[in-house]
Order: structure tokens, then C-alpha cells, then sequence
């Protein structure tokens, strides 16, 4: 097999993959980011197209992200080579390629698997390594997290000349560490509570170039000069490598119904299949680490069949997740009650396909013993 068709394989090989992502998911902590460490593309990077070879990454070309792998021949004009380079010399931190961009004007962006779940908390992590080629590091990169790719207003080169961000970047490097390091991998890491629906990620520094955001490595070269000559790359360039996203616990609160979204059943089905076993845990362990909540389960069904018939399914489901709460994530019975409200508290259109699938779910709502008590005692 030669070498471009190999990349075809393996590029084809990931997309069905990771089209299968809700089938084959491990009962392990899973990485929402798709391609994470740049391993999967199409044919090896080519100068001012690199990220269009590469599975989950590519969302326009405007965001000027480079692509680098060991693939590209040394003899290449534009080297995208690893470990070698047009920037420098940098290994992957694992595999054998890696992403790069300039802090100022450029972000890495890609699409989540699937959405975020309102209230859960990730773990977010990515490692930068300064390029050699870098006059100065900066001590402002991070990851903004969205619903929608970030936008951005185009200067008369059509590079990028200001972004506009709902909000601050939520994943920041500490203001005080300059990002200086050309020899190692640096983490920068942090957690966050998505809002629900988020599904999109962009490295990059998103603010102006100044100089109170940079630490200078090379007196020698005047900022000012290569900054308006259109040498971006010796301002601060960036290889970035490992991206995750990882589901990491709840932040539920009490007094308030939640789905449980990867919480899954065949139809007319009460059997919960392998993939709802991550959110289960995180459920199991919610309840642990608060050992005064109690908790009611209560089933839902699309409106095919009966009201009876759904009624007794929307419990037999209910059912099976508190089954698994006591036998498998070891929660007492007594903290836990269980009901069906049949096909009759939908939440999407029973008409379509894709309503009556939303409609097949199950809910539950916490409650605080401790809470529930003080409120209930009488006052002098």
C-alpha cells in the first residue's frame, strides 16, 4: 500500500470510529476531543492547507493553524516535518504529530464529539511547547469554549486580525508563568462547568499584540519591526500537542430534574446498555461524596403503545437504573425511589423520529435530607 493510500485508510479507519462513538465507548473516563493528538489525517500537510488533512481539527482555513508531521519529506520548501521544521526542532509528546500556531492572530480549532451536558464538570488539558524560531513567549494562551466556532474580523491580508469572543477564554494559562520553554511540553490545564450545548474548542491567545503580554528571548530583534513586516511566526509560534476534554463529575444541585443523557435502552427495550455506564458512575459517585441526598428515578416513553403498556416500560426503565445505583454503584436502597410517568410528559415532538427518541429517557431529582429536616423543624 503506498504511502498516500495508507492515509486514506487511516483517516477512513477513524472517521467510522469515531462515527460509532456512542457504541463503543469504554467504561473508562472518555476524551470528548476527536483526533486528540493529530495522529489521524488524510495525506501528509502540505503548506497553507495542513489542518484540511486532519479528522475533527479543520473548520476553515482562515484560522492559520499549521499541521506537523513525521510523514513530510525534509527536502520540502515549507517544512511541516517533524521533528525538524520551518519553526525549529520539537519531538511530538507522543505519537507522531502535533499542531502550531502563532499567539497572535491564529487559534487551533475543532468540534467535541458531542455536546457538553449542562452542570457537568471537565477536565481540560493541552500541552504548548515555544518554537525556536520565537523572539518572545507570551503568558496569555488558553482554550475558549463555545456553542459556535469563535468569529473573527479579517485584516487587508485576510489573516485575522481581532477575535470576538462571547466571553474570556475559560481555560488560561497562569498570568504569572511566561511560556518560554522550547525544550519541554507545558500543561495548561484547568476545569470547567459547561452551561449545556458547548461543542466547539479554539487554542489561541485572542488578545492584541502587546508588549506587556510577552517576555522578550531575543533583545537583539526589534518587535515592532518583524511584527509589521508580516513575521508573525518569530513573534511567538506555539506546537501544541495532546488536547483533552474529559468528563470529570456533576455539579447537580438539589430540588432540581435532570436527564440523564447517555443514559440508554434499545427500543421498547428495559435493559441499559454498555454505553450508560459512564454517566451512572458519575452518578454513583455524585451521591457518595454527598451521603445526605437522596434520589428519585422516574421514567419516560415516547407514545407508541399504550398508556398502560408505556406506564409499566417508563417504571421497568426507572427500575433498571436504581438496580444498577445498588448493585453495581453500591448506594443504599433507602436513599432511593423510583416512578414512570408513561408517554405522558414529553419534552420533544412524538410526530418525528428524533422527538420520540428525546421523549425515551429518564430523569431524576435530588433531595437533602439534611435540608429537608431543617426545614420541617419547628422554630421558637
Amino acid at each position: 500500500m503506498g504511502k498516500g493510500m495508507k492515509y486514506v485508510a487511516s483517516f477512513f479507519l477513524a472517521v467510522i470510529s469515531l462515527t460509532c462513538y456512542g457504541q463503543t465507548r469504554s467504561t473508562g473516563r472518555q476524551n470528548l476531543v476527536i483526533n486528540p493528538d493529530f495522529e489521524i489525517s488524510v495525506y501528509c500537510p502540505r503548506f497553507g492547507e495542513s489542518m484540511l488533512s486532519v479528522a475533527g481539527w479543520y473548520l476553515s482555513h482562515i484560522y492559520s493553524a499549521d499541521y506537523f508531521h513525521t510523514c513530510v519529506e525534509p527536502s520540502q520548501r515549507f517544512n511541516l516535518g517533524v521533528p525538524r521544521n520551518m519553526f525549529g526542532y520539537q519531538q511530538p509528546r507522543s505519537g507522531n504529530a502535533y499542531a502550531g500556531i502563532s499567539f497572535n492572530g491564529e487559534a487551533l480549532v475543532g468540534r467535541l464529539s458531542r455536546p457538553m451536558v449542562k452542570d457537568s464538570i471537565y477536565r481540560v488539558e493541552f500541552f504548548v511547547s515555544l518554537a525556536d524560531s520565537s523572539d518572545v513567549g507570551t503568558r496569555f494562551l488558553g482554550m475558549y469554549i463555545s456553542y459556535r466556532a469563535p468569529r473573527f474580523t479579517l485584516d487587508n491580508r485576510r489573516l485575522i486580525s481581532r477575535f470576538t469572543l462571547d466571553h474570556p477564554p475559560q481555560i488560561q494559562n497562569p498570568p504569572d508563568r511566561f511560556l518560554i520553554d522550547t525544550v519541554n511540553w507545558v500543561s495548561i490545564n484547568g476545569f470547567y462547568t459547561a452551561q449545556g450545548g458547548e461543542q466547539y474548542i479554539a487554542i489561541g491567545g485572542f488578545f492584541p499584540f502587546h508588549d506587556s503580554l510577552v517576555k522578550q528571548i531575543r533583545p537583539q530583534r526589534t518587535l515592532t519591526r518583524n511584527f509589521y513586516r508580516g513575521w508573525e511566526r518569530h513573534l511567538g509560534y506555539y506546537y501544541i500537542d495532546d488536547v483533552s476534554v474529559i468528563p470529570y463529575g456533576m455539579n447537580w444541585q438539589t430540588d432540581v430534574y435532570y436527564l440523564l443523557r447517555y443514559v440508554y435502552f434499545d427500543f421498547d427495550e428495559i435493559e441499559l446498555l454498555p454505553e450508560s455506564v459512564d454517566e451512572l458512575n458519575r452518578l454513583s459517585a455524585h451521591l457518595k461524596r454527598h451521603p445526605t441526598y437522596n434520589i428519585n428515578i422516574r421514567g419516560h416513553t415516547d407514545n407508541f403503545g399504550t398508556d398502560e403498556y408505556n406506564q409499566i416500560l417508563s417504571i421497568n426503565r426507572a427500575k433498571a437504573v436504581v438496580d444498577w445505583l445498588i448493585n453495581v454503584g453500591e448506594i443504599a436502597p433507602e436513599r432511593i425511589t423510583y416512578d414512570g410517568a408513561g408517554s405522558h410528559e414529553p419534552i420533544a415532538d412524538n410526530q418525528t423520529e428524533f422527538g420520540r427518541s428525546l421523549n425515551r429517557r429518564v430523569e431524576f431529582i435530588l433531595t437533602d435530607t439534611v435540608t429537608n429536616m431543617e426545614i420541617r423543624m419547628p422554630t421558637r
